[in-house]
């Protein structure tokens, strides 16, 4: 099972992954962890390279890490040996109510290009909870991605380069960002290529699907900030009776 993610696993475990967290953790704090036991079992789906599973683990929560990368995964074993992680695509995963709670974030819902791969990872994860369960993912908006993944980026540290430069597709809502990358080996710098594309998806719509899946209490929150243009977090619970 290829991933377009596995290029640039070594990249992201460097760059994307701890700026990501540092971003992301404050609203897990906020919206999800209040709600959990100490110790509670949680579902990292698209888990990259691990960060936010050692942040949790960290913490005291057991975690499962899944992404469809063997090399995101491969570095977040480093990164996370506490957590289990392994290569799996969301869309197949599940485990029947195993979880107190389950997360997808960094993007990993906009992956999803079809919208009927959507509505089945929100079955696989409500089947995969606990009665009582809660799911929190974050999802960009088309007005989201076309603000924040047009453009070129570039990162040039010391034993690193990356070149970023998205696109965005109007018609379709889909942005394409060819991310090149560049690492000192034998004598030589080593470069990769990949493309990642990510579908935005609206709101109203969202919610709709949440709530069709058998999600209660949804909750629609957006923060402030570069970061939170065109970016909504979704907070839903499974019900107790189910």
């Amino acid at each position: 099972m290829k991933s377009s993610y596995d290029p640039i696993a070594w990249a992201y475990r460097t760059y994307w992954g701890p700026f990501s967290v540092r971003r992301f953790m404050p609203i897990l704090e906020r919206l999800l962890l209040p709600h959990l036991p100490a110790g509670a079992h949680i579902l990292d789906l698209g888990c990259g390279t691990g960060h936010l599973a050692q942040v949790l683990c960290e913490k005291g929560y057991h975690i499962t890490g899944i992404d469809i990368s063997a090399e995101m995964v491969r570095e977040a074993q480093e990164v996370a040996p506490q957590a289990v992680c392994f290569q799996q695509d969301m869309r197949t995963f599940r485990r029947e109510r195993t979880f107190h709670a389950a997360v997808a974030l960094f993007a990993t819902m906009n992956h999803l290009l079809d919208v009927r791969d959507f509505k089945h990872v929100l079955e696989n994860v409500r089947c995969s909870l606990r009665s009582g369960g809660w799911f929190v993912f974050d999802f960009n908006t088309p007005s989201g991605l076309k603000e924040r993944w047009q453009g070129t980026e570039v990162v040039v540290k010391e034993d690193m380069t990356v070149i970023s430069q998205g696109t965005f597709d109007e018609t379709l809502g889909v942005a394409e960002t060819t991310i090149t990358t560049f690492r000192p080996e034998g004598g030589a710098w080593l470069r990769t290529d990949t493309v990642i594309k990510l579908r935005g998806y609206e709101e109203n719509n969202v919610k709709e699907w949440i709530r069709a899946t058998g999600f209660e209490r949804v909750v629609m929150h957006r923060i402030t900030g570069k970061v939170g243009e065109g970016r909504v977090f979704a907070l839903c619970r499974k019900p107790d009776s189910a």
